[in-house]
């Protein structure tokens, strides 16, 4: 789960708390139990359901992926399926299970969007391989990303 996630289950379970010593209405407490395991159960299904869909489409994607060094990739990529190979540089929003990474080769550097986290705990200095589509940023527009369904790092 998320962290995220779990400020929300701390939050709603400390309000339980306090309703129920507050009131002493055990009554209450058989909507709440159940509410407070969803909030846990929830997340961490649609996060199985979320890996799952990238593992099939890894599949799919694999089949048509060409390898590409990063300075190879250019607009004329854009919704092309590809492969790299590079270093993490950098790691963001690990924490909400969305990470960003910045990959760079010997040829320049990319980064890598996914929308579920990792099979693996990908960190800074990690040798990796993306296997993702080119888009454009979403943010800056004239620069490329790749919105990765896998990040698997590399045995040294």
């Amino acid at each position: 789960m998320s962290g995220l996630a779990w400020i929300a289950f701390g939050i709603v379970a400390f309000m339980v708390a306090v309703q129920y010593i507050s009131t002493g209405d055990a009554h209450f407490l058989m909507y709440a139990i159940p509410m407070l395991f969803m909030i846990l159960i929830i997340p961490i299904a649609l996060r199985m359901m979320s890996q799952r869909g990238y593992a099939q489409a890894e599949d799919r994607y694999r089949k048509n992926a060409r390898y590409y060094k990063i300075e190879g990739i250019t607009l004329r990529n854009i919704g092309d399926v590809v492969k790299v190979y590079g270093v993490v540089k950098k790691a963001t929003f690990r924490w909400l299970k969305r990470p960003h990474f910045d990959i760079q080769d010997e040829t320049d550097s990319i980064k890598v969007i996914m929308f579920t986290s990792p099979l693996e705990d990908i960190k800074v200095g990690d040798k990796v391989e993306v296997l993702g589509m080119v888009m454009r940023n979403l943010f800056k527009r004239t620069s490329l990303t790749i919105s990765a369904v896998s990040v698997k790092r590399l045995k040294t």
